[in-house]
């Protein structure tokens, strides 16, 4: 009976102790995607330097296609090079009340989130070296869809052509057909 007793007590303690240790969950914003994010005020300053476009990356913490884009889509070599290549990459958290700075002004992260209409997580927004939002596209992305997207938006063949004739003049068809199967 003083045996049985014991292991209670042991097993009281060892829950307890086990309930009472504070939870280490690393924060979505600290995964290695491949690359460096920067401030958006960080971005805007070497977008207007370089002459590169912003992609302001729209997540959530509780978001899981925000945490597949990170491990997947992100670290993809040729997402890595299209973004080299085009982008100062920026994460927005669309919840948050951490301060940001956008065109010169101040503001909470939630408040631009609403600005921006960041509805549904992740969302990526293409925004041009003088802070204007070229577009967005809601949603986790395949790499093989994803790089020609960064392309397309990044050598501003959006201006001259649709995404479709864009693929097809630099990928050829197959592309899709390839990866569907």
């Amino acid at each position: 009976m003083k045996i049985n007793s014991l292991n209670n007590i042991s097993v009281a303690l060892l829950f307890s102790f086990v309930l009472s240790m504070p939870v280490f969950a690393q924060s979505q914003s600290e995964i290695d995607s491949g690359f460096d994010w920067y401030s958006l005020s960080e971005a805007q300053e070497l977008a207007k330097e370089d002459g590169k476009k912003i992609l302001l990356f729209g997540y959530a913490e509780w978001c899981t296609y925000c945490l597949k884009t990170r491990k997947e889509t992100f670290p993809d070599s040729s997402v890595l090079a299209a973004i080299k290549k085009y982008y100062h990459p920026v994460q927005l958290n669309g919840e948050s009340e951490e301060d940001v700075e956008f065109n010169g002004k101040k503001i909470k992260a939630v408040e631009l989130a609403r600005y921006l209409r960041l509805a549904s997580f992740p969302t990526h927004y293409f925004i041009s070296s003088d802070g204007e939002i070229l577009g967005a596209q809601p949603g986790f992305i395949e790499p093989f869809i994803y790089s020609p997207l960064l392309e397309f938006v990044g050598s501003d063949a959006y201006g001259n052509m649709s995404f479709e004739d864009f693929v097809e003049e630099n990928y050829g068809e197959e592309l899709f057909e390839d990866e569907m199967k």
